[in-house]
This record gives structure tokens, sequence and C-alpha cells, in this order.
């Protein structure tokens, strides 16, 4: 069983950098999986991970499939997905990949940070849709929720807290496991876990991550005009629709 669930954390990570490498139904090259919407201070991006060079970011950005953004100190960028299904919050000193993949007009995303932390605000997906953020220690399915999940480069340590909702994870071992509302999931490098009542620490944190809010956004592309509305509701969720004019 051991061996199995190991298996499926390896898939879960040959899927991630899949989307990386172009197989399977990658979005176009004219149409971005995410746009970024809000900057503060230093944040930069670079399209791939084999580009050198990071350049500076600004308001509008599209980012493909395999796109990176990564945040300065006392740094913000806010991350909108093109389909309307979430809103990311990537804090200061921090690395975040951002992956998406075209499965019968759905956006199955993924999310890979390397370091730092990102909060986060998902709308609930379809039956057949796919949102996951990954670790180099855990790969985490969000089904409609918010909180954060905060990478650590140093001691390797990744920690997900939701506010509301739950979410499953599996780790690096293969260990499975789930984290609700205004709980708290610390993993190990080595894949153990332990999930425990939310910190005051935690819950400030989330609070502190979670301030901003936006409502609309559009682009061009040869396809149209891409409009995405959304507002932010009194528990936090975001509910989004994207509408293009042919």
């Amino acid at each position: 069983m051991l061996k199995l669930k190991n298996i499926l954390f390896a898939a879960g990570l040959v899927l991630l950098f899949g989307f990386y490498l172009g197989r399977g139904n990658k979005p176009s090259s004219d149409t971005p999986v995410a746009l970024v919407k809000k900057i503060v201070k230093d944040v930069t991006y670079r399209p791939a991970s084999d580009v050198s060079d990071w350049d500076a970011a600004k308001v509008g950005l599209p980012l493909n499939n395999g796109g990176e953004v990564k945040t300065g100190t006392k740094s913000l960028a806010l991350v909108l997905f093109t389909d309307g299904s979430g809103l990311l919050k990537v804090r200061e000193n921090s690395i975040l990949h951002i992956y998406g993949e075209k499965k019968d007009k759905k956006l199955n995303k993924n999310t890979f940070i390397q370091k730092g932390l990102v909060g986060f605000d998902v709308n609930k997906q379809e039956e057949d849709e796919e949102f996951k953020f990954t670790t180099p220690s855990v790969v985490a399915s969000i089904r409609g929720t918010n909180g954060f999940i905060e990478h650590n480069d140093l001691d390797s340590i990744t920690t997900i807290f939701i506010e509301r909702g739950d979410v499953g994870f599996i780790t690096s071992n293969g260990s499975e496991g789930n984290v609700g509302s205004r709980r708290t999931a610390r993993i190990n490098p080595n894949g153990t876990f332990h999930v425990d009542s939310a910190s005051v620490q935690d819950t400030t944190t989330f609070h502190r991550t979670n301030r901003t809010t936006i409502k609309k956004i559009k682009i061009q592309t040869r396809f149209g005009e891409l409009e995405i509305e959304y507002e932010e509701q009194e528990n936090g969720l975001l509910n989004g629709r994207r509408n293009r004019e042919e």
C-alpha cells in the first residue's frame, strides 16, 4: 500500500511537470492560464524555468503554462486564474510556478510553490475539474475553500492553513491526510505530518494575507476581448465568471 501511495505522489509530480514540458492539451500561447492583477514593490516573472533572466512584472501580465512569479522583500503579487476559479496572493520572498491544462473546455490548475507563502481563495470546482497546490513535500487538492500554503525553504516544512472547508493531501512518503476549517497541517520534508487546531499566529497570518480585494479585469486576445468579473462575498469566497466576445 505504501509503495502504491508513493507511486501516486510521484505521478502527481509527473503531472505537474508534464504541464511544463508541454504534454497533453497545453493552452495556446495567446491564451493565458492566469493574470497578474496587482503588484506591490519588487515583483518579477519569467515564462519558464529554463529561461535564465527574470523581468519586471506589470499589472495585467498574462501567465501561460509554466510561467513563474517571484516577489522580493515586502512585496506582493495577486494572481488571478483566467477561468475565474481562484485568486492567489503571493507574499514576499516567494516563488510560484503556474501550470494549466485545458481538458474538455475546463482548465485543470496546478501551482508549484517553490518557496514562500501563498494565500488562496478558490471557488467550488466541478467534479471533473482539478485545482492543486504542490510543494516539494506534498500535493494538496482544492475543491473550493480559502487559506494559505507556505513552504519554508530553510527547514523544508510545508504549512497548510484552512479557514473554511477542507483539503485532502498526499505527502512525499505516500501518507494521506485532510485538514479542515480553522485547522493547520504541517508536513515535514520526510513526508510525516501532524494536523492541529490553528494557532493565533496562523489565523493572524491568514488575515494579513487576505486583505486585498479585486473586482474586474479585461484582456485582448486574437479571439476577442476576455473579461473576468468577480466579487468577494462576506464569507471571503470569490464568485467569478468569464465572458468572451468573439
